[in-house]
């Protein structure tokens, strides 16, 4: 007597669409209009930036750091050069 196993069922995904003004305003949480302003003229005149290196500069935190300059590549000031998932660099465009 041999037991069958029932064949196991995949795990149904549900897709969440989140809507764009939803995901901006959740991104310039935490960002005061005068540090992006400033960050706006001082970051294109660095070689590189990273989130460690705008923390130190400005007095936040990385993680919002991180969120400033996912927010400035969206703009077109800073392009992505490198790096990876958690430390990403930027260069001036």
């Amino acid at each position: 007597m041999s037991k069958e196993k029932a064949p196991k069922r995949a795990k149904k995904q549900e897709k969440v669409e989140l809507k764009p003004e939803y995901v901006q305003a959740q991104l310039e949480t935490n960002l005061s209009q005068e540090i992006l302003v400033k960050a706006k003229a001082e970051l294109p005149k660095e070689k590189y930036v990273t989130p460690f290196k705008v923390a130190q500069k400005y007095g936040i935190k990385i993680s919002t750091a991180k969120r400033l300059l996912k927010i400035l590549a969206g703009e077109e000031v800073l392009v992505r050069a490198g790096g990876n998932r958690r430390a990403p660099i930027f260069s001036p465009r």
